[in-house]
């Protein structure tokens, strides 16, 4: 079994398992092949760093729309004022695209929430 490690305090603890997603396994298959540095840790958010957590995951979810709207404002506007289209359009593909990146420097995967349903008797 691997060892439980808190994303936020990165102590030996117990607490909500961190969803693995495409970053997690980007960051992953880099640290495994580029740096050779991989720990393999099973990653969760303890009961006592979930408030920062939290904080952090709704700071990274309103960056990330803020990025992607902008990058979609810039795009329309070199769309609307390119002489080439298409070349436009493709210009306006990569502006998106570099400020979603951009919007992953505050990354924070999502946990998982256990279920509060509770089973009739």
């Amino acid at each position: 079994m691997r060892e439980s490690r808190c994303i936020i305090c990165g102590e030996k603890r117990n607490g909500l398992e961190v969803n693995e997603d495409a970053v997690l396994h980007a960051i992953r298959l880099f640290k495994r092949h580029v740096t050779r540095n991989e720990k393999g840790y099973h990653l969760i958010v303890c009961k006592g760093c979930y408030v920062k957590y939290d904080t952090a995951k709704r700071k990274y979810e309103r960056r990330q729309m803020i990025y992607l709207i902008l990058g979609v404002v810039f795009a329309i506007f070199i769309i609307l004022t390119g002489a080439n289209k298409a070349v436009a359009v493709i210009f306006g593909i990569v502006i998106v695209g570099l400020l979603y990146l951009l919007s992953l420097l505050t990354y924070m995967p999502s946990v998982s929430m256990p279920s509060t349903r509770r089973k009739k008797a």
